[in-house]
């Protein structure tokens, strides 16, 4: 496979797991605010919804600007809902060829419903329908992807893109929520404070998920280690380690890379890790999630070393 096709088709899969993830974010946020009508909550809030977006970079968004819809409309954001899309489909666009006609249908779908698309257009009282468009629209580009696309290399960077994306938009969530929170199994919780876990779990789609496995009392403590350690939950940081190794394995095999190389060892320290850390032994959240989002930023960094930025030298 042509690295530029690889690049194309990683980017095309981060890209659209990005929208999805703002849309998400950003309609749980609009629907929490009916359960909170304090002005000082909401500002803090609000600023939270940004950083978590912003993955750390700077939007240049004051105060003044309506922050909701600066990052969902403007397309001079990079990280803004439309910004995303139109970026995924400049992607899929160049590698026309490699993907099914049902996938490029799809995201023509998406381009289309957000293309020129402002506030006013949609208007306020339907901005959940445009909200539940984006993610449903995502959601659908993965299945008809896993349903028409040969699983071959190319389908194996699109899931690389997309987890690699989901991991570290969970481990910036739960670094902007709990950095300065103690973590506990028996807090007695205000109403506030319960509607603030609630909120962040369903920022995940991961409410109903998790009261399967412990119960609708939620304590901070049980919520961090089931979005870190849960081996089944699809969106989890172990679950998407573990379709990082997989894919990484897979184009290992596919492309007669060794498995020792340090792509492979890293991947696979991550993993392992995961596999037997506790939250019990985490004495600083913060400190051990900013590890984490290191070793997958390294992670990206190898996967472009070895499979498209490599040196001609390397391939021959």
């Amino acid at each position: 496979m042509l690295s530029r096709v690889a690049d194309s088709l990683y980017w095309m899969s981060r890209y659209l797991e990005r929208a999805e993830n703002s849309a998400r974010l950003i309609d749980v946020h609009i629907n929490s605010m009916l359960d909170m009508n304090l002005e000082m909550v909401e500002a803090q809030r609000l600023r939270r919804l940004e950083e978590t977006l912003a993955m750390g970079t700077s939007t240049g968004l004051s105060p003044d600007n309506n922050i909701l819809t600066s990052l969902t409309f403007d397309e001079s954001i990079p990280i803004s809902t439309v910004s995303t899309i139109m970026s995924a489909r400049e992607n899929a666009r160049q590698i026309r060829e490699q993907i099914s006609s049902e996938m490029w249908t799809q995201i023509n779908k998406l381009y289309l419903l957000v293309s020129g698309t402002d506030s006013q257009r949609v208007g306020a009282n339907n901005l959940h329908d445009f909200y539940a468009r984006v993610k449903e629209g995502s959601h659908l580009f993965q299945g008809i992807t896993d349903a028409t696309m040969n699983h071959n290399q190319g389908w194996h960077f699109i899931q690389l893109g997309r987890y690699i994306e989901r991991s570290l938009s969970l481990l910036q969530m739960l670094d902007v929520h709990f950095r300065d929170a103690a973590l506990e199994t028996k807090q007695d919780l205000q109403p506030n404070t319960y509607f603030e876990m609630v909120t962040i779990l369903k920022s995940v789609s991961a409410f109903e998920a998790y009261c399967k496995v412990y119960n609708p009392n939620l304590q901070s403590m049980w919520i961090v280690e089931f979005l870190l350690f849960n081996m089944e939950f699809p969106r989890s940081l172990r679950f998407c380690v573990e379709m990082i190794q997989t894919s990484l394995q897979a184009l290992a095999e596919a492309t007669g890379r060794s498995k020792n190389s340090k792509l492979y060892r890293m991947s696979g320290r991550l993993q392992s890790n995961l596999s037997y850390d506790e939250i019990q032994d985490i004495d600083d959240l913060s400190e051990y999630l900013q590890s984490i989002k290191t070793q997958i930023y390294q992670i990206h960094v190898m996967l472009y070393d070895t499979f498209i930025t490599y040196q001609i030298e390397t391939a021959l």
